[in-house]
């Protein structure tokens, strides 16, 4: 990332253009809305696959395509930008996350509308750009508070996207979600292109494109692997081909990477202990936040649940957002005064108590907002602690190298969560006469094993907080 400095060279780019406020404004919508429009299917989920006449494992991967793209592609895009110019590489990524939002809308079974999710992905992967941007382009005291402000897009897209998205479905539908946002999304990009100053590349410097295609890949076919193994068995030449392709992928991804020039992803960081367990903790935190997001929908709107309507979802679930709001800033704000061990303990301690509130409990809609509730308020703690904890071990001049394995980590767990749920709501499932038409939904026991494994995640969440907390932090 380049330092922002005196130069006549970084003086024009500091003054050029718009004011620092509305730059700001326009570089968190950057987030924001590919948040917003990643979230606001949740409540749509059980719809969609009814239109589409869709299984459990299939309907899966329509939340965790976008982050597919999302965790291959961001250290990659990061790298981009700073060869070619960071607003030239926003620009090209917003413009396949605009047509990803124009033509999901119009999508006519599953597959296209995956395909279409996945170019909504571009624009999550472009994100760590619009942080660059402001490291380089706003004075060093706006710094900070900027980066700040990009940072909380994060939960308050998802906020936004859950809150919308469950309003819009249950009055107009879920293509409506889509065509009340192109407006937005077209408006947003000409703002970027027409006002964001441009800066220059790095010359000379190689972009680790064989990395970004191999990690996709291997992640790819991963969750192609999940899928066929619930579709044609353990033993079936196709599963084995998917393991196959997924481990060769990844280890050429290794590869390339011990030997890049300029690694978007510093694998060798993962040799230390601490720093290792973090990513593993990272993962697992948001595979269990995208168990629950992707069972929640199922549980309130299925005869097997409460047979609600899809503005339920946002009432369930927005308490939870805001919580995470809530508690990740007061984590920081301990954390600086008196140090980690509280806010990690108190985070993991509601995450594995979160799920026993639907086990013990009769099931209603306080009961899931209550849930879900705790759950995000130890979620924030433990995700906000675990970065600045990450940032404190390693050495300043590889923070960024720490992020970047972060986010890749972070959006895996993304993708293998609502993968999880998947196979349980198609495995665990009964017929059920539904509009004078006799079909298969979710059954209690998967919503049961959902929350088990949420349970059994937090718990080893919580054994690896104990461990990295054991002994002071290694910071060489």
């Amino acid at each position: 990332m380049n330092q922002t400095g005196n130069s006549p060279e970084n003086t024009k780019v500091l003054v050029k253009g718009i004011s620092t406020g509305t730059k700001l404004a326009l570089l968190s919508a950057c987030i924001l809305l590919p948040m917003i429009s990643e979230s606001m299917l949740v409540a749509a989920l059980p719809g969609i696959e009814w239109e589409f006449s869709t299984g459990g494992v299939i309907g899966a991967w329509i939340l965790p395509v976008v982050l597919l793209f999302g965790a291959g592609l961001s250290p990659f895009f990061g790298t981009l930008g700073d060869n070619l110019g960071r607003k030239k590489v926003l620009s090209i990524c917003l413009i396949f996350y605009v047509a990803g939002v124009i033509l999901s809308g119009f999508s006519w079974n599953i597959w296209s509308l995956l395909l279409f999710r996945a170019m909504q992905g571009i624009g999550i992967a472009a994100s760590p750009i619009a942080f660059a941007i402001i490291s380089e382009q706003f004075p060093p005291e706006r710094v900070s508070s900027g980066i700040g402000v990009l940072a909380g897009c994060y939960g308050a897209g998802t906020l936004l996207g859950i809150f919308f998205g469950s309003v819009v479905t249950d009055l107009l539908g879920w293509r409506w979600t889509y065509f009340i946002l192109i407006p937005v999304v077209i408006l947003h990009l000409a703002l970027i292109i027409l006002k964001i100053p441009s800066s220059p590349g790095i010359p000379g410097r190689k972009t680790d494109w064989a990395g970004a295609v191999c990690l996709l890949a291997s992640m790819f076919f991963l969750m192609s692997a999940i899928t066929l193994a619930y579709r044609e068995g353990l033993t079936s030449p196709a599963f084995g081909a998917s393991v196959a392709l997924s481990a060769v992928s990844a280890a050429v991804f290794i590869y390339y990477e011990k030997r890049a020039a300029f690694p978007s992803i510093d694998l060798g960081m993962l040799k230390r202990r601490r720093v290792a367990m973090i990513a593993v903790m990272a993962l697992l935190v948001n595979m269990t936040t995208f168990l629950y997001i992707q069972v929640f929908p199922f549980i309130i709107q299925l005869p097997s649940g409460l047979m609600l309507d899809e503005i339920f979802v946002g009432y369930v679930m927005v308490p939870g957002s805001i919580a995470d709001m809530i508690a990740s800033p007061a984590a920081g704000i301990w954390i600086r005064k008196r140090g980690f061990k509280v806010p990690l303990y108190l985070g993991g301690i509601l995450m594995i108590a979160a799920p026993f509130i639907y086990f013990l409990l009769p099931l209603s809609i306080t009961t899931l907002a209550i849930l879900y509730t705790v759950f995000c308020a130890g979620m924030g703690m433990v995700a906000t602690t675990y970065l600045m904890a990450m940032i404190r071990i390693v050495p300043a001049e590889r923070t960024g190298s720490a992020t970047g394995l972060l986010n890749s980590c972070t959006n895996i767990g993304g993708m293998l969560g609502p993968m999880i749920t998947g196979i349980f709501l198609a495995t665990f499932s009964a017929k059920t006469v539904f509009e004078g038409i006799s079909v298969q939904t979710p059954a209690p026991e998967a919503f049961f094993m959902t929350f088990a494994t949420g349970t059994v995640a937090a718990t080893i969440i919580m054994i690896l907080i104990i461990a990295t907390t054991a002994r002071p932090a290694d910071r060489n």
